[in-house]
């Protein structure tokens, strides 16, 4: 099920309906948008087997989709933050296979701008000399992060946040859990995480937890709050407190998702100074300061090795 998104899912319905697919499409916006999950329902329409404008749920092919284990679709993700060459090259292999029971082969690859440089000069050669009856779809939130090579080989589909009141439509079946408003709010239209949102309650406290930490650094001297970045990595990491550096994948997620975090809790300060109108412009400004530095750290934090916790410990401190 698609939550939002409907002009995108409607050109793709025409798209299929035309029968001219574009041998690579590139889905590109914000993260938690449910891009992916809109990709793999195309990949499904195109083949079902059923003749409605929608999959039908029903035939052979859409059951193996929704179990996972269609033979003729591969995804690929960064593990745990690159996607390297050895996996564009598995790719380019499994396009090249007959096609098992599907009309079209096809490869979603997602988080797209985490291919490193080999992956994406691999990738160039999949994309000029593409095999027939295949579809490759990049996922990203991050397009600038592609070569240019590769972004004029793609057919670009933008998503963008859904409005609150189809946000609204897309879970009143949640209406009833305490936290219903909040956590649209929290998910500024991105439906994927309000979903998880709604799904995980471990991943609500957390936020919350988040929130508090942020509030805490926020209001804190210097000393106080290199302590409180040394307590946090020490549980992030599930180290003692003299802990200096963890590279496990739970450090990377745990710290991502702080940053992610961070960013809309600041982004939600600087709303409501600008509604009230009683702020000083300065102050406004080094919130708007403050956002960039988290997200620059942010873009640090997914496309290179830099050490984590050093990372935060910048970041807190000309707070």
């Amino acid at each position: 099920m698609i939550l939002g998104h409907q002009k995108q899912w409607s050109f793709l319905q025409k798209m299929a309906a035309s029968g001219r697919i574009p041998q690579a499409l590139l889905f590109s916006g914000q993260e938690y948008l449910g891009k992916k999950k809109v990709a793999l329902e195309f990949v499904k329409l195109l083949n079902c087997q059923g003749d409605g404008g929608e999959p039908c749920g029903k035939c052979f092919s859409c059951s193996a989709f929704e179990k996972g284990n269609h033979p003729d679709l591969l995804s690929v993700a960064p593990s745990p933050k690159e996607i390297q060459i050895g996996q564009v090259r598995d790719a380019q292999r499994f396009l090249s296979y007959t096609r098992q029971m599907a009309k079209f082969k096809a490869v979603i690859i997602d988080e797209a701008h985490c291919l490193n440089q080999e992956a994406q000069n691999c990738l160039l050669k999949t994309l000029e000399e593409p095999q027939p009856y295949t579809v490759l779809i990049l996922v990203t939130s991050l397009p600038q992060a592609l070569f240019k090579t590769i972004l004029s080989r793609c057919e670009e589909l933008k998503f963008y946040p859904v409005d609150g009141a189809e946000m609204a439509r897309c879970f009143v079946g949640h209406k009833n859990n305490p936290q219903w408003q909040e956590i649209l709010n929290w998910s500024d239209g991105r439906p994927d995480l309000a979903l998880q949102f709604f799904q995980d309650k471990d991943l609500v406290k957390k936020r919350i937890s988040n929130f508090q930490l942020i509030e805490n650094l926020l209001n804190s001297d210097l000393a106080q709050r290199l302590l409180l970045v040394k307590d946090y990595w020490a549980e992030t990491a599930g180290q003692n407190k003299d802990a200096s550096e963890d590279e496990t994948d739970n450090s990377f997620a745990s710290l991502r998702d702080f940053l992610e975090n961070w960013l809309f809790y600041v982004r939600r300060l600087l709303h409501q100074k600008i509604a009230g109108g009683g702020s000083s412009s300065d102050s406004a400004m080094q919130l708007v300061c403050l956002l960039r530095k988290i997200d620059d750290l942010k873009f640090l934090l997914l496309n290179t090795n830099i050490n984590k916790r050093l990372l935060l410990e910048n970041l807190v401190l000309n707070l």
